[in-house]
This record gives C-alpha cells, sequence and structure tokens, in this order.
C-alpha cells in the first residue's frame, strides 16, 4: 500500500495518516509513504487544467516509483484527482481494505456517543461509507448518530468555502444545527476540508466539541495483537 499524504491533510491530518499506517500494518499490509505535495483537486475545481495536468504528472510519477498494488488517502476529498491521474489503479481510502480484513483488528469500548459526518465525496466518490460503519460498529459501547447523508453538503466542497464563504457558512449552519440536537462527545468527520469548515463553526456555538478524523479513533481504540 502506498499512502498518499496530499498537503493540507499532511499537515493537519498527520494524525489519522498515521492511524492508517498502523491500522493497515496491523491488518496484514505493507505501507509505504509518498512524499506530500497536493493532488491536483483544487486545480481541477477552478478549471486551471494546465496547473492540474502538472501535478497529474507528479502523481503518476510518484505512483511508478512506488512500485506499490494499491494507492490510498486518508482524504476523500484527494480521490477524484487521484484516480483521474491514475485511470486504472487501484486507489481508495482505507476503510474498504480494512473492512475486508476486520477480523484481525480489534478494539477497546468506547463508552460513549458521538456524532458521524459522512462527507459527500465520501458517500459519491470513495462510496466507502458502508465500511466505515462496519469499522466503527466493531468498537464496544460505541454509540453514532450518522448525520443525514448528502445532498447535505456542510459548504465546504473544495475551494467553495474559499470562492464563497457566504453561501458555505449558510450550508454549514444546517449541519451545526442537526449536532447540536445531538447529545453527543464529539464529531467525527473523514474530509479535513469539511472537518476544518465545520469545527470553525462550532467554535463560535459549541466550543468545547472535539472534532476527530474516524481513523484517529480507530487507531485509539486498537488493541495491539
Amino acid at each position: 500500500m502506498a499512502l498518499f499524504p496530499g498537503c493540507v491533510a499532511s499537515v493537519y491530518d498527520v494524525e489519522a495518516e498515521r492511524a492508517a499506517e498502523t491500522l493497515l500494518a496491523a491488518a496484514g499490509y505493507q505501507v509505504i509513504r509518498l512524499p506530500a505535495f497536493c493532488c491536483g483537486a483544487l486545480d481541477l475545481h477552478d478549471g486551471a487544467a494546465r496547473e492540474a495536468e502538472a501535478v497529474a504528472a507528479h502523481v503518476r510519477q510518484a505512483w511508478a516509483n512506488a512500485k506499490a498494488d494499491h494507492l490510498v488517502t486518508v482524504t476523500p476529498g484527494c480521490l477524484s484527482a487521484l484516480r483521474k491521474a491514475l485511470p486504472g489503479a487501484p486507489v481508495d481510502d482505507p476503510y474498504p481494505l480494512l473492512a475486508e480484513r476486520i477480523d484481525a483488528l480489534a478494539f477497546r469500548p468506547y463508552p460513549g456517543q458521538l456524532a458521524l459526518h459522512v462527507p459527500c465525496t465520501q458517500a459519491n466518490v470513495a462510496r466507502s461509507d458502508a465500511a466505515l460503519m462496519k469499522l466503527l460498529r466493531r468498537i464496544p459501547q460505541l454509540q453514532l448518530k450518522r448525520l443525514p447523508a448528502p445532498p447535505y453538503c456542510c459548504g465546504a466542497a473544495g475551494s467553495h468555502v474559499l470562492q464563497f464563504p457566504d453561501r458555505a457558512a449558510a450550508l454549514r449552519e444546517r449541519v451545526l444545527t442537526r449536532i447540536t440536537t445531538l447529545d453527543v462527545q464529539g464529531l467525527l468527520s473523514s474530509n479535513i476540508g469539511c472537518r476544518l469548515h465545520l469545527a470553525a463553526g462550532l467554535e463560535e456555538t459549541t466550543p468545547d466539541l472535539p472534532t476527530l478524523h474516524p481513523l484517529t479513533l480507530l487507531a485509539q481504540q486498537w488493541i495491539p495483537s
């Protein structure tokens, strides 16, 4: 497995990337880490075709150098750009791979309630939400309250949050309203853009509510064999 760190995720989601490496290794996969650089998704969103193709060439070279069987990323927002750069190559987030070997993983109890936000890219591109649910349900005592699935976009949507901040904030408010009606101790979301966007909104209303990547939670609760 070659892990693609990305750009923003390589800084803000480094804990989740380490969690992915830990869990994949525990499930019997060999993991190598690629250099950190942008996948090109934001260039694609903004119509910067020349810049996007330059990044795609960088992706192809890194993939060729890795000589791996599978490319994984903890950020579902990167998947579409990575798959466009590597047509025919297996590119996924870690959840389906971990779910295939779920019997190799054991988890400590988590006696609490958490809200689960499934990003649009995870539901519609990665299509790994069922695998994620399968993994989270293996954590004893964890009670999950899943937020409504897309089309209830949180407003982040790649460069949308930068180009249309007022509209992004309005879309976020719909999600935050649902979260604040739940009796939960934290929020799980796989996409770094969504999680940063939601965390910024929660800071104004519920500053003590932590946000976490699901892989980080899984690694925290994982019991080494």
